[in-house]
């Protein structure tokens, strides 16, 4: 049974009968740096993936000095203040990565953490707000991004199945157009924290798109949740596991991005095309001959000897006498010598 609902994100409709939308998380893999942003949206349009997504930092907005550090991975930052204040970008930035982003024909996505983020998102004209797993629980700036009325994607990493039933009653309620990701607020987490089951429970439940937010740093995992049907799938992605990046632990490259990438394609192509096992079967007549079996000779037999069951066998090709005509040769006697590498022929046999 398909989806009664989809989504759709600019020109991409999100659904079962759809390919499943792929996105490159690249968080703060860029640094903080302009020029390392623009350079991921160059390396992530050659890939295949759908869209690309930031994280939309305004430290001032969104933090304070007493916030911990969820990772230790740097000397750099006294504060994690501190760094959301470094991968901070302007408008006028944003603005380009959009732009450059449609560009190359990626969607541009970005995860808010303040409702100031929320409000530059749809300044910018954003297509789609993320909700990441740890603003599930921020009331107004899940307020404020239902007033965008833009489609939202929610993830889940962190959400009882009791507070995500209560998130779509509120998005039903505000004819919400939304998606659900299931996802493990591990970094990394490990395959057996990945849940894929979570997936067959959201889609019942909710009827909604589903898709998996992957923190594994794993391929696995996400060619597991495409094989499994899922409707989205957002992947972390670095181009160098050696950077400053809180998430590079849980996060791939571009050549295993390119392979999920080939992988969803493959599979929809298989999914997409359903297959009549009688129908496909009458037009593989000569294969089967090709691959059956004939009856031929154990041994090379003179003219005048008398065929019997210790001296017939069967042999490929199919073309031949078929096996069950066997009785019918019993007790005949060999016109000419017939080779046992040939398979034996009406015309060898006295009628």
């Amino acid at each position: 049974m398909g989806l009664k609902k989809s989504i759709k994100i600019n020109r991409k409709i999100i659904g079962d009968r759809y390919k499943s939308f792929i996105i490159a998380e690249i968080g703060q893999a860029h640094g903080g740096s302009f020029k390392k942003a623009l350079k991921y949206i160059d390396l992530i349009s050659k890939t295949g993936a759908d869209a690309i997504k930031f994280q939309t930092h305004i430290a001032d907005a969104e933090s304070t000095l007493d916030e911990p550090f969820r990772v230790s991975f740097s000397k750099k930052f006294k504060s994690r203040y501190q760094y959301w204040k470094a991968m901070e970008f302007s408008f006028s930035e944003w603005k380009k990565i959009s732009n450059y982003s449609k560009k190359k024909g990626l969607i541009f996505l970005s995860s808010p953490f303040s409702v100031e983020g929320v409000n530059l998102l749809n300044r910018l004209g954003v297509k789609a707000l993320k909700i990441g797993s740890g603003e599930f629980f921020s009331k107004n700036v899940i307020s404020a991004m239902i007033k965008t009325k833009k489609p939202l994607i929610l993830s889940t990493g962190m959400s009882k199945m009791s507070e995500i039933k209560n998130m779509t009653k509120l998005f039903e309620k505000k004819s919400v157009k939304y998606a659900i990701l299931q996802c493990t607020s591990l970094y990394p987490s490990s395959l057996k924290t990945i849940g894929l089951n979570i997936l067959h429970d959201l889609k019942k439940k909710y009827n909604c798109p589903i898709g998996l937010s992957d923190h594994s740093g794993s391929i696995y995992s996400g060619l597991a949740a495409l094989a499994y049907g899922a409707n989205i799938l957002e992947v972390h992605v670095t181009t160098n596991y050696k950077s400053i990046n809180p998430d590079m632990s849980s996060s791939i490259n571009l050549q295993e991005l390119e392979t999920l990438c080939k992988a969803r394609d493959a599979f929809y192509e298989i999914q997409t095309h359903p297959i009549d096992k009688d129908k496909i079967s009458s037009k593989l007549h000569k294969m089967k001959k090709i691959f059956g079996k004939s009856i031929a000779l154990k041994k090379n037999l003179q003219v005048d000897s008398i065929l019997t069951l210790n001296n017939l066998t069967t042999k490929k090709p199919g073309f031949g006498i078929p096996e069950d005509k066997i009785k019918k040769l019993i007790g005949k006697k060999l016109k000419k010598s017939v080779s046992k590498n040939r398979l034996l022929k009406w015309t060898d046999i006295y009628a």
